[in-house]
């Protein structure tokens, strides 16, 4: 037991999976969450769990291990995996007798459906080859989220009786081909209609199985050869999706890479990535630990804000956040708030100064970024990432400014990604802390 307090005690502040084994190593219960260390502590605090299920299941815990990931949705898939895996126990006696739930894709089926069934109904699915099985998911309410999700990505249809006329979410974008059109049409119209439908079903299936990057490339494809054709319109509604896709799988990867490599081996991937992508650029950048980002929030101008996150090999080191309220800035200047932000963080020089600086923007930031680090001496690589096409900013041999285009399904770009993303909601949170106390005060 000593063995097992002292392993909770260390485990690491970061999204995963977590299993708990008994006496006889026998994997007994599976979960997932956001922060491995504060849930699986919570199954340890003395007189918080008052039902009998879950007092049973902390008493025959003898061992725990845990699988970090890099985000939630790589968490949520691997934990389906790994329950259907080993059949832990207590993830049926926990569920208060309610059977979990499997998503399953019809694939035997010329217009496949997606299915939510309870383990009862697995069977009846399983009996047709050619359907694929995801699941048991221990909550009904984060696979349909996550449903609604990917349907932004991929259309598909959910309609129970296909009548010969497109459904409702046809018309937003949601069912594009509609089944029910397709019954309608024949000979060669109807054979191109099912032949695209099961296509986006196949990405559908891919996206469940972890395979974002294969997604990702076959929509930008898509997306060029449509450009090259002048159907912009058609182009666009790609890069919509592929937008969506980019947000959902923002440092997101096959899930089963976890199992077989571990998160800090794909965080030294990303880095190292990264690393060779920026060093025509910075030749003296040779190794990354530190980075920090850097981000403004405001509402019209008003209690405007800016964020410092910092990440440490890659992983969230948020002892070392910092968050600013803007004093010299008056008006609606993004730039000139970036300049105090930057101004006054710089100024601490009993701050360890990072390896690269980001700043969430693009050229004229980034410019900002140079200035002021021009001003305390110091020669520090800085990067901006411009949101709307996800480009880098860096600067060229004769002191200009490039656009670095990194592939989306590439590591390099993820770390990027990540720490904006950091940055951004620490900021917004920071000015929605001032808005609710602004508001309060008023009264």
């Amino acid at each position: 037991m000593e063995n097992l307090q002292e392993t909770v005690k260390n485990l690491p502040h970061e999204p995963g999976v977590y299993l708990y084994y008994n006496a006889s190593d026998q994997v007994i219960y599976v979960g997932k969450a956001v922060d491995l260390s504060r849930r699986v502590k919570q199954y340890f605090q003395k007189d918080i769990h008052t039902d009998e299920k879950t007092q049973r299941l902390v008493s025959d815990i003898d061992a725990v291990r845990v699988i970090p990931t890099t985000s939630e949705f790589d968490a949520l898939l691997l934990e389906a995996s790994l329950i259907r895996k080993y059949l832990p126990k207590y993830n049926v006696v926990l569920r208060d007798d309610k059977s979990p739930l499997y998503a399953v894709i019809t694939l035997a089926e010329e217009l496949p459906r997606i299915v939510l069934v309870r383990k009862g109904e697995v069977s009846l699915y399983e009996k047709r080859k050619r359907n694929c099985i995801y699941g048991p998911f221990q909550s009904s309410y984060t696979l349909r989220a996550l449903l609604r999700q990917l349907r932004s990505i991929v259309p598909y249809c959910t309609q129970k009786e296909r009548r010969g006329k497109p459904c409702f979410y046809t018309h937003l974008g949601l069912c594009n081909p509609c089944p029910s059109r397709i019954m309608a049409l024949t000979g060669q119209e109807r054979k191109e209609g099912v032949s695209q439908y099961r296509k986006n079903i196949y990405r559908l299936r891919a996206l469940f199985e972890g395979k974002t990057r294969l997604v990702t490339k076959q929509y930008e494809k898509e997306m060029r050869e449509l450009a090259d054709r002048q159907l912009f319109e058609q182009a666009s509604q790609v890069r919509t999706r592929l937008r969506v896709l980019n947000s959902l799988s923002n440092y997101r990867y096959d899930p089963m890479i976890f199992l077989n490599r571990g998160a800090q081996d794909v965080y030294e991937e990303e880095l190292t990535e990264l690393t060779v992508a920026l060093r025509p650029f910075y030749p003296t950048l040779t190794d990354i630990t530190r980075i920090e980002c850097f981000d403004i929030s405001n509402f019209q101008g008003k209690l405007a804000v800016g964020s410092m996150v910092v990440l440490i090999h890659a992983k969230p080191e948020k002892g070392e956040y910092r968050k600013f309220r803007i004093k010299t800035v008056r008006g609606i200047s993004d730039v000139a708030m970036m300049r105090e932000v930057l101004t006054r963080r710089f100024s601490h020089t009993d701050w360890k100064f990072p390896d690269l600086v980001v700043v969430d923007g693009g050229k004229a930031q980034v410019a900002v970024a140079q200035e002021i680090l021009k001003l305390y001496s110091l020669v520090i690589p800085c990067v901006g990432l411009s949101k709307r096409e996800e480009e880098i900013i860096v600067s060229t041999k004769n002191e200009g400014l490039a656009i670095l285009r990194l592939p989306l399904t590439g590591l390099g770009i993820k770390v990027v990604q990540r720490i904006r993303d950091e940055a951004h909601r620490f900021a917004i949170t920071y000015h929605r802390e001032l808005r609710e106390r602004a508001f309060l005060e008023a009264f």
